[in-house]
């Protein structure tokens, strides 16, 4: 299963890292997708639609963070998400990031972002249209990164 996991992710670009990833790795990302998107319905916004470099962003940094043991904005070589993104080839006008640790489900860390007000705020964030998910395992447990832009 896991195998299958890594293809899927890089399917949509995400870097061949030693990097090690939940079993169920594909579905945690969907999970996460559909309940952001549930989320921006319910609070009259419209859905986001999930891009492969934004993914591969998102999920560079996880992996990052994970074989780092680091948990931050920053990655590798001081980068912020913006450089993260632009790198995969996504031009963006507008970012934001959103990054947690140790929930076992993508509607989990959507519950919980939801509850604070700075990661509530760019799930809900208007002028956004496309957004990226990563997820690995840091410490045996999920490390989540989901980015949002705009171009």
């Amino acid at each position: 299963m896991k195998a299958l996991a890594l293809a899927a992710l890089l399917a949509v670009g995400a870097p061949a890292a030693a990097c090690e990833l939940p079993d169920n790795a594909a579905r945690l990302m969907a999970d996460a997708g559909a309940t952001m998107n549930a989320e921006r319905k319910a609070a009259g916004r419209k859905a986001l639609i999930r891009d492969a470099r934004l993914d591969k962003a998102a999920q560079s940094h996880a992996c990052w963070m994970a074989e780092t043991d680091t948990f931050s904005h920053k990655g590798a070589g001081g980068s912020l998400p913006k450089r993260r993104i632009t790198a995969t080839g996504y031009r963006p006008m507008l970012t934001a990031e959103n990054i947690a640790f140790g929930q076992s489900s993508g509607a989990r860390v959507i519950a919980e972002w939801m509850e604070s007000s700075g990661h509530r705020e760019n799930i809900l964030r208007r002028g956004v249209v496309e957004y990226g998910v990563g997820v690995a395992l840091m410490q045996g447990r999920p490390v989540w990164v989901m980015v949002y832009a705009d171009k």
